[in-house]
């Protein structure tokens, strides 16, 4: 078989079952088992082993006359991915603002499967390449971005990438801790120099309505023009962007 064909096949159970939950999602009323295998053009049978998978996981509803509609699982992680949409838009003049009034590179991060990574960013006038592009990954123990993560995430999620990096790189832990306890007191991150020779960060934290870190907002530039102080104009800035943005996301300004 050839290599362009292997890459293109997929799971037919997994595409079943989209089509499955795309019907009833469609759907002007709950569903039977009937109308859906109807609509899917399957058994019945077959159809029932996905519909007791997706009731059992939370993904559909089963009410006490059969009948099937989406789920609250389903529900809440459509909700999860239309925030981190949403981030972005809301963001999205934030960014050419922050780079406007200070021509610093400003990025949106975001928590993925692997950890933090650049979800939207707005590059600086300076003829240099500082690295930062859409889905780069980002350390957590030696960026500002990290350390807002590593403070304002539950300790069970960032856990094992701060064990793995702070493994291949055991003489960080110092500063990390530092860096970790001056995020917490002082509500913004920096580093100089830890990511590139020359370039600084610094990043604050957005909060969405439940007063749970929803991003990082962040600032990165050269060392000579990037003032990472907390009295400095940039800090001042990031921050005030920060808390217009987890405004916009419901947050009720408590910690």
């Amino acid at each position: 078989m050839a290599a362009e064909e292997m890459k293109s096949r997929g799971i037919q159970s997994i595409e079943t079952g989209v089509q499955i939950l795309k019907i009833i999602a469609e759907a002007d009323k709950p569903l039977s088992i009937s109308e859906i295998a109807k609509m899917l053009q399957t058994s019945k049978s077959k159809l029932h082993r996905y519909l007791v998978s997706f009731t059992k996981t939370g993904i559909l509803d089963k009410s006490p006359d059969a009948k099937y509609t989406l789920g609250t699982e389903l529900i809440r992680l459509g909700l999860k991915a239309s925030q981190k949409l949403r981030i972005t838009e809301i963001a999205a003049p934030h960014l050419i603002e922050l780079k406007e009034k200070l021509n610093e590179t400003a990025a949106l991060a975001i928590w993925g499967e692997n950890g933090p990574f650049f979800a939207s960013w707005e590059q600086s006038n300076y003829p240099v390449n500082i690295g930062i592009k859409v889905a780069t990954e980002i350390r957590i123990t030696t960026s500002a971005t990290g350390l807002i993560f590593a403070a304002y995430l539950p300790a069970e999620v960032t856990k094992k990438l701060i064990e793995q990096e702070l493994t291949k790189n055991p003489s960080a832990e110092e500063n990390f801790l530092q860096g970790v306890e001056f995020v917490k007191k002082h509500q913004y991150a920096y580093v100089q120099g830890t990511l590139l020779p020359g370039i600084n960060g610094i990043s604050a934290p957005v909060f969405d309505m439940n007063n749970q870190l929803a991003a990082a907002l962040t600032l990165v530039g050269l060392e000579t023009t990037l003032d990472v102080r907390e009295s400095s104009e940039e800090v001042r800035l990031l921050k005030e962007k920060a808390r217009l943005i987890s405004e916009s996301l419901g947050w009720q300004g408590r910690f």
